[in-house]
């Protein structure tokens, strides 16, 4: 029996409600399942195999499922040597998940020391392990040499500027060149999706220019063989940035939206002696490419591109640029189509590859602000969070859904 109009209007819905509703669960971000319980699981030394300096402390990471630092009402700790106890006690370095075991006096030389406690978890679940035990134990061993620690020097600080664009791609925010017809990628959780294209090339029509620094340099004095008691410090501009615990060098990466100075503070965590290096200015010959940019037609941004750049409207779905209703960019008196380069039709490959949502202008593929850790710079605003769905990219549920939707409304016929 042929169903009626109403009927398979209402069927489509239910169709398109069903698949929404299962992208959405195979998409669901629930977080870290233990980051907000104050547990801490692992207690480790910060001196490895290197040998401990007779007059340092014994400095230890506690790290967990919290990203709180660890409180010190929380540890017990006992340091003994020979089987017989060593007096001291446990304090904070000022750096997160970094705590140190002060002895009352000098160590033992060539000695072996064992260092052992508990972690007074009071938010674990009583029977459920997976976020921590109420008590969780530790034990380590470190050694001792024969030397002391070496003098606090300045250290000597490189670095490299660069002006960088890191924009969040959106639709009507693109100048496109070279049959790139950008589209939305949903994404899932704090993901938000992101805007890519299969081929050519887009660029924004406005940007924040940020002035990136990378700094890098040695501790002076530092080995191989003996334990470090030093942290290095970013400074930018009278303020402290990041403070990190360093072995034998160090490196640091900044971002503003103009020009700044900034010097690298080495610090000794047992006597609290700093030796700040040299302030080093960046940005100045960078200043016109930094803060709030408009896109022009002599902009180097556009030199990707071989064709001549254009601009579309946003298809009636709003997820995507509508390659029938595209003009010329920057617009002129004579204009009355599409751009030079294709003008019908969507890019001759498959759906966008790009995944990231921020990028170099002219960049087909929108590389993230991440690298491997080196962003230091909490207040930087620039890492957009995101996740990977098992359902695909951006034509892996909009094709179905719109399929469903065939017989509900009237598509316009293209050109």
């Amino acid at each position: 029996m042929a169903l009626s109009l109403s009927a398979r209007a209402a069927l489509g819905v239910a169709l398109v409600t069903c698949f929404v509703a299962r992208e959405a669960t195979a998409c669901l971000d629930l977080g870290e399942a233990c980051a907000d319980v104050m547990t801490w699981t692992t207690v480790e030394s910060m001196a490895g195999s290197r040998e401990l300096p007779l007059d340092a402390m014994i400095l230890l990471k506690v790290s967990g499922p919290s990203q709180v630092p660890v409180p010190l009402d929380v540890m017990t700790v006992e340091v003994t040597l020979g089987g017989m106890p060593v007096a001291g006690q446990l304090e904070s370095t000022g750096i997160d998940g970094l705590l140190g075991w002060r002895p009352a006096g000098p160590l033992a030389a060539d000695s072996t020391y064992v260092v052992a406690g508990t972690i007074h978890n009071v938010e674990a679940t009583p029977g459920d392990p997976t976020c921590g035990l109420e008590f969780e134990p530790f034990e380590f061993e470190v050694s001792t040499g024969s030397g002391v620690m070496p003098p606090l020097v300045a250290p000597e600080v490189s670095s490299k500027e660069a002006a960088e664009v890191t924009e969040v791609l959106t639709l009507d925010n693109l100048v496109c060149c070279d049959g790139a017809f950008p589209a939305f990628s949903g994404g899932c959780g704090s993901g938000g999706g992101s805007v890519g294209f299969a081929e050519g090339e887009c660029v924004p029509l406005q940007w924040t220019g940020r002035l990136r620094v990378d700094f890098e340099g040695q501790v002076p004095g530092a080995s191989d063989e003996a334990a470090s008691m030093v942290s290095a410090t970013l400074v930018v501009g009278g303020f402290v940035v990041e403070e990190r615990f360093v072995t034998s060098s160090f490196d640091f990466r900044s971002r503003n939206t103009g020009p700044f100075c900034a010097q690298v503070v080495l610090r000794n965590l047992v006597t609290g002696e700093t030796a700040p290096g040299s302030e080093l200015c960046h940005g100045d010959t960078l200043v016109d490419q930094l803060g709030a940019q408009t896109l022009t037609q002599d902009s180097p941004a556009l030199a990707v591109c071989v064709g001549a750049p254009y601009v579309c409207e946003i298809d009636e779905l709003g997820d995507s640029w509508d390659p029938d209703r595209c003009t010329a960019w920057p617009a002129s008196e004579d204009s009355t189509g599409g751009p030079d380069e294709p003008t019908t039709g969507g890019p001759t490959t498959g759906g966008p590859t790009t995944g990231g949502s921020t990028g170099e202008p002219g960049s087909g593929t929108t590389a993230g602000t991440s690298e491997d850790g080196a962003t230091t710079n909490p207040a930087d605003g620039l890492i957009v969070p995101g996740c990977a769905c098992s359902g695909g990219g951006a034509g892996s549920g909009g094709w179905l859904a719109g399929l469903m939707l065939v017989g509900l409304r009237r598509r316009r016929a293209r050109a």
